[in-house]
């Protein structure tokens, strides 16, 4: 299942009058809060937090747990107010102040939000000493670079950002981060070098296909320029995963119903089918117009056999929202299983005609095709695919087969080599289809160098069945060349 970058719908929820008067006249006072119309759920959650607070007003971690409630359901201006409190109260807390950093970024505050942040990571200076979990400084550096990048203070987010990077040579964001900052500086070709990279580490970080494309653009490249735009396109809200402790903190607290989609991802992704199915239909309890969660619903009851209620959340979300291409997709791949392949071809090209991006469902329409033995439609399809996602390995592999089958093996081969990194189960059946791709284009030196690199990667990870596919095929081209 693709997790999507999902929105916050309980937004606006909360409307909070003139504050009280503040019992420490040093801080900011409590704000006095009503409740808007929201979810029953939330409404006890916030009341509790709040009830805490007004109770334990001297309590820094209760101060910051209201903070944090408010903070999840977006509600930046009283977490901020809270999370004042706290660091008021607990002046040496590393977490009550970026907290207050972050979300005076996100209330448009940068120049606020920098000093705040610094001032945060002058309370753990050392790394080794911080005591922070995992993770936690580097996070906060990164915001810290990008308050100052937003607040325009180029050359101090820049050298931020060459810092993050000397410690951490695989952080797509402080790539993309110093390839904006070089961009502002009027430096477009070193912003296309850092821009690169950060999409060469994150394939699917579609803001950085989107500035990479601007630079290409004012270079004069278009053909690139057009590349980029077409993955920025593919993967407009898809950023990489941030190891963030403190954040995902208060994400846990969010309890609306897109909150409990993404945790079913999380389960869904980590093989809790079952788990996964709980936390949609709690979603479902919460808003039954959910129709993210009824799309979601369609492949995790596919995937434990029951069809049936796949397909009553099918005609659920078909009702709530015709145009969702990701709906038509799962009904598709769901379709296929059942080998009722016309109903399948008819979902994804509905998928497609919603998203012509969707790279997934050109790849499976150009297996359908194939099967109906058009072979130069299923191309087209998996070619598609392919621009899309460049980094679409199956993809490349299905073109580099068809290829291979019309006797047009350097082309192959190019689309096979696109297909080994990086390493996963697929691996050993693509190096085997290079190996044999070479043998059939004459250049046995080859053939036999990735035929033992598939061998031996299919016995690593015990395929018996693809390595004894493999020795039979090895067994035959050491003995031709013997002859």
């Amino acid at each position: 299942m693709r997790a999507k970058k999902l929105r916050n719908s309980v937004l606006a929820v909360f409307v909070f009058a003139a504050p009280l008067a503040a019992r420490e006249p040093e801080m900011p006072p409590l704000p006095e809060l009503k409740l808007g119309a929201t979810f029953a759920i939330v409404q006890r959650q916030v009341n509790q937090a709040y009830s805490r607070a007004r109770a334990h007003p001297t309590d820094a971690a209760a101060n910051g747990k209201l903070g944090m409630v408010l903070d999840a359901y977006e509600q930046y201006e009283s977490a901020a107010l809270c999370y004042r409190r706290a660091h008021a109260l607990d002046p040496k807390s590393f977490e009550w102040m970026y907290d207050l950093g972050w979300v005076e970024f996100k209330q448009g505050r940068y120049d606020e939000a920098a000093q705040t942040l610094a001032a945060a990571l002058a309370l753990r200076p050392d790394d080794l000493l911080s005591g922070l979990p995992s993770g936690q400084r580097l996070a906060a550096r990164l915001k810290l670079a990008d308050s100052r990048l937003a607040a325009g203070q180029f050359e101090t987010a820049g050298k931020l950002y060459t810092e993050i990077i000397q410690e951490d040579p695989n952080s797509a964001e402080a790539y993309y981060g110093l390839g904006r900052v070089q961009a502002a500086q009027g430096d477009t070709k070193a912003a296309a070098v850092s821009l690169e990279t950060a999409c060469r580490l994150f394939p699917q970080y579609g803001a950085a296909h989107y500035a990479l494309a601007l630079a290409y653009r004012k270079l004069g490249k278009a053909k690139k320029a057009e590349e980029h735009f077409t993955q920025y396109k593919a993967n407009v809200t898809t950023v990489p995963f941030a190891v963030d402790p403190l954040r995902a903190a208060v994400q846990q607290l969010d309890q609306g119903p897109l909150a409990l989609v993404r945790r079913g991802i999380d389960l869904e992704q980590a093989g809790d089918l079952q788990g996964a199915i709980r936390e949609h239909l709690k979603a479902l309890e919460i808003d039954p117009k959910g129709a993210q969660a009824h799309i979601n619903l369609i492949q995790l009851y596919a995937r434990t056999g029951d069809y049936e209620k796949a397909e009553q959340e099918y005609q659920a979300a078909v009702s709530l929202n015709p145009n969702l291409a990701d709906c038509y997709y799962n009904y598709g791949v769901m379709m296929f299983h059942l080998r009722k392949f016309p109903e399948a071809e008819k979902a994804f090209r509905q998928a497609i005609e919603i998203n012509p991006y969707n790279a997934e469902a050109h790849n499976n329409l150009g297996v359908l095709l194939e099967m109906q033995g058009k072979l130069d439609d299923a191309l087209a399809e998996f070619e598609k695919a392919a621009r899309d996602r460049p980094d679409y390995r199956l993809a490349h592999f299905e073109i580099g087969r068809i290829l291979a089958n019309q006797e047009k093996y350097p082309e192959a081969i190019r689309e096979f080599l696109k297909t080994l990194e990086p390493e996963d189960e697929a691996t050993p059946r693509y190096l085997y289809a290079l190996g044999a791709t070479y043998g059939r284009a004459g250049d046995f030196g080859n053939a036999l160098h990735y035929l033992r690199e598939a061998r031996d990667r299919a016995s690593t990870r015990g395929q018996s069945g693809l390595l004894a596919s493999i020795n039979r095929d090895l067994e035959a081209l050491e003995q031709s060349k013997t002859h």
